[in-house]
């Protein structure tokens, strides 16, 4: 008898336990997003610039925009608009820098399908979701139909409870169409922030330590003329280390510069990761030395001084 009670007691258990596991991971329905009119949509500024704008960006962002979901039944998209996530690889003197909305036509099945999926189950003992995931940030993005609706799209819940953005990946494998460019003004310690590079001359004093001790990578190049009694900042632009050239390699023959008192028209300057004090400066011209606070100025190798003048702008 006793043995039978505790089967019994062992049964409801589990499914009680299965019970309460069906209702706590059960997704939430996605609500369905609503129709408004293509002009209430406006590209989102991107990543991490609205705190370093030195001016309004000229977009007006007063439209409430219609709630986000998923397709409406009966809409067809007849093309797709995303927005850069981040600002383009060249800032102008004045801060001025662009990022675009770029229009996707074709055969949107794939995407709907992707955009409409059911959500992923919620997990209970997933370890591998108990660690700190932080999800990517969020690309701006929205349909519109041949009437001039439009509606924006949510994702459908996937792994870990982060968005599943495949519907996101099959729009921009359509063609795109056409881009529509947007520009905006940042500050000094935005362009510093998004450029790696700062727009103000820093001027190293020289040390003992060697630049050819420590692994060094630049991210961007700030570009002066220092032909005047004061620097001027010309721009900015991005340096994918993957692309171009290996600095590592190219410092390795690098000799100590001499003394010179040549003055050097054309400056660039970089924050240059591998050093404790992270500014340097190479001139373009006249000495040709790579100078970092604290350490021995080195004569620049002609190949890294080329890298720097093809960065694309």
């Amino acid at each position: 008898m006793s043995t039978r009670r505790v089967g019994l007691t062992l049964f409801l258990v589990v499914v009680t336990a299965l019970a309460t596991y069906g209702v706590v991971t059960t997704p939430d329905p996605r609500p369905v997003a609503e129709i408004g009119r293509a002009g209430q949509f406006v590209c989102a500024l991107p990543q991490d610039t609205g705190r370093f704008l030195a001016e309004p960006p000229p977009q007006q962002f007063g439209h409430q925009r219609p709630a986000r979901g998923t397709v409406p039944d009966g809409f067809t998209p007849a093309a797709a608009i995303v927005c850069d996530i981040d600002v383009g690889s060249h800032v102008d003197a004045d801060g001025t820098t662009v990022y675009y909305e770029r229009r996707y036509t074709g055969d949107f099945g794939k995407a709907l399908r992707a955009l409409d999926a059911p959500p992923t189950r919620r997990s209970l003992f997933d370890v591998e979701c108990l660690a700190d995931m932080s999800a990517p940030a969020p690309v701006d993005m929205w349909l519109i139909d041949d009437a001039g609706r439009a509606v924006e799209p949510s994702y459908p819940r996937g792994y870990c409870g982060l968005d599943n953005t495949l519907g996101l990946i099959e729009i921009q494998s359509l063609p795109e169409v056409g881009a529509v460019e947007h520009r905006l003004r940042l500050d000094a310690a935005g362009i510093l922030y998004h450029f790696s590079c700062p727009p103000v001359l820093p001027e190293p004093t020289p040390g003992t330590r060697s630049l050819l001790d420590q692994h060094v990578s630049p991210s961007g190049f700030c570009s002066f003329d220092t032909s005047g009694p004061e620097p001027e900042f010309l721009g900015g632009d991005r340096y994918d280390n993957t692309a171009n050239l290996d600095w590592n390699a190219a410092l390795a023959g690098a000799a100590p510069a001499g003394s010179c008192a040549e003055r050097a028209t054309t400056t660039a300057a970089t924050v240059l990761t591998g050093i404790d004090n992270e500014y340097a400066v190479i001139e373009l011209d006249g000495c040709k030395r790579v100078l970092a606070d604290g350490y021995i100025p080195l004569s620049a190798p002609a190949v890294l001084l080329d890298a720097i003048r093809v960065v694309p702008s």
